[in-house]
């Protein structure tokens, strides 16, 4: 039996398989969509569900996916585990562009990352930087940002980190944000 929407996520993100064809009974995921955990969460992000509790429940992998979600629905392309060769190798969690800006994505699915946040800023946009010229590729500005599952949130030398249910919140903003934001060219 189908107790709603927000039940049968909460059942289908814990674990239980059978609450996706609760989902899916509800009109929530259509036949053609994805399954995965990410996805489900992504979708009820876009459907009003404060998804803040549920981002733990996700594993890492499953986290990224939720990411990628979000920006795709802003309009960006989307790549994940993107390794370059930038005076090393180099692998980046989500990059996002449009025609404007790649954003560079460092996710940490944390339970909390303590003083350990600025340290994980500070280190992600030294590695930006390093493959700047192969990352303008995609777009003529680079954004670098780290995307968290705690509730941290706060601009450090000029990246943001940020909790991921705030994403969407981040590009609606962020020509707003832009003298904050550390943009690279």
């Amino acid at each position: 039996m189908c107790e709603g929407v927000d039940a049968a996520v909460r059942q289908y993100l814990s674990g239980d398989a059978s609450a996706l064809d609760c989902l899916r009974r509800l009109g929530f995921i259509g036949s053609g969509e994805p399954a995965s955990r990410g996805y489900v969460l992504y979708k009820a992000l876009k459907g009003g569900i404060n998804v803040a509790g549920y981002i733990k429940r996700l594993y890492w992998r499953e986290f990224e996916v939720f990411i990628r979600h979000v920006f795709a629905e802003f309009g960006f392309n989307v790549a994940s585990n993107l390794r370059l060769d930038c005076d090393g190798g180099v692998e980046f969690d989500v990059v996002a562009w449009n025609r404007e800006v790649v954003f560079v994505v460092e996710a940490k699915k944390w339970r909390s990352g303590g003083g350990r946040w600025s340290e994980v800023a500070s280190s992600h946009l030294k590695k930006v930087s390093r493959c700047l010229s192969k990352l303008l590729a995609f777009a003529p500005s680079v954004a670098p940002l780290v995307i968290t599952s705690s509730d941290t949130g706060f601009i450090h030398s000029g990246v943001p980190v940020i909790p991921a249910w705030k994403i969407g919140h981040l590009l609606t903003s962020f020509h707003d944000l832009k003298d904050e934001v550390a943009i690279l060219r």
